[in-house]
């Protein structure tokens, strides 16, 4: 599933001095440009069409914008990834006219469907073990630890405890103190010297020819545990289909799901279901709230079957 950006920022956003920084960094003139809709930043994302024919693609935000050093995150990710990870290639990025912007190899293609039997899961799940075995070690370096930059959101449960919401699901009202107990347990247990995705969905994947799976938006880019970026898909295998005791058979028959015990998997399971509680009563555009709501309940599907909490 893809989210609309009600608010995304055009080609003709672009300052004339960054469209004429675009076009030189590329070797020619920008003849045609399509622009994603999908996504959740509302940051430029568009497709190029060269006058030469090439195709690339541009992603940018104003050097202002909240989110504009994960721009620069993505860059230093993007420069130093293995050319054995499915990703797109960084074709240059720079800062000019108080904009930030990165341009990469277009990759043709559509997200992946996670159902239970597809060949796309097949496909994905191929790409995530892989992606762990080309990024250990950690080829960034000084790159964040997961369980550092994870932290603060892995304490939502405390927070809805603290004052919870009248809507809240009977099940987490029954069950709030273990759960605030559980959300953070997974943390001790994240650290590793492998470079991790950490936001692994259909949406920053893209089947291209071949049935090949490409990984985009390497935006976090942190250190960590090597299992992380398979048990983070869980509950997206749930929201396409599975139930939560198949889409972990899917998964587990990646070498990495053994790294990990099995009261970790069950924090995280409990944190990521706290983190989509509280993401998905912000304030914000309506489609991606409906979004959130569908990851939260798969989240919490998931979390009632790892505790088996009645």
């Amino acid at each position: 599933m893809t989210v609309g950006s009600a608010s995304r920022l055009a080609w003709r956003d672009l300052p004339a001095v960054v469209r004429g920084a675009i076009a030189r960094r590329l070797g020619a003139p920008v003849s045609r440009v399509v622009s994603q809709e999908a996504g959740f930043t509302g940051g430029l994302a568009s497709r190029l069409v060269l006058a030469d024919g090439r195709r690339a693609f541009a992603k940018g935000v104003p050097q202002v914008h909240p989110l504009a050093a994960m721009y620069e995150q993505e860059a230093a990710v993007a420069t130093v990834l293995p050319t054995e990870v499915p990703a797109p290639r960084l074709l240059s990025w720079f800062r000019a006219g108080g904009w930030i912007v990165l341009l990469f190899d277009d990759v043709a293609g559509r997200h992946p469907g996670l159902q239970p039997g597809s060949a796309d899961l097949l496909a994905v799940l191929a790409t995530v073990g892989s992606m762990s075995r080309a990024l250990t070690p950690c080829p960034v370096a000084g790159a964040r630890p997961v369980a550092e930059a994870l932290e603060r959101v892995s304490q939502c449960w405390r927070q809805l405890a603290a004052s919870p919401p009248i809507d809240l699901d009977p099940w987490c009202v029954r069950h709030l103190p273990s759960l605030v107990e559980w959300e953070t347990r997974w943390l001790l247990a994240a650290g590793g010297d492998t470079l991790l995705h950490a936001d692994l969905r259909p949406d920053n994947m893209v089947v291209a020819g071949g049935g090949t799976v490409v990984v985009v938006d390497w935006a976090c880019g942190y250190r960590g545990a090597a299992w992380f970026d398979m048990v983070w898909l869980v509950p997206y295998l749930i929201m396409d289909g599975h139930s939560p005791a198949s889409a972990e058979e899917a998964l587990s028959g990646l070498g990495v799901w053994g790294m990990v015990a099995e009261q970790t998997v069950t924090s995280l399971a409990v944190s990521v279901a706290g983190h989509w509680e509280v993401a998905r009563r912000r304030r914000s555009r309506p489609e991606l709230r409906a979004y959130q709501r569908r990851e939260a309940a798969a989240a919490l599907a998931w979390a009632a079957y790892r505790t088996g909490w009645r």
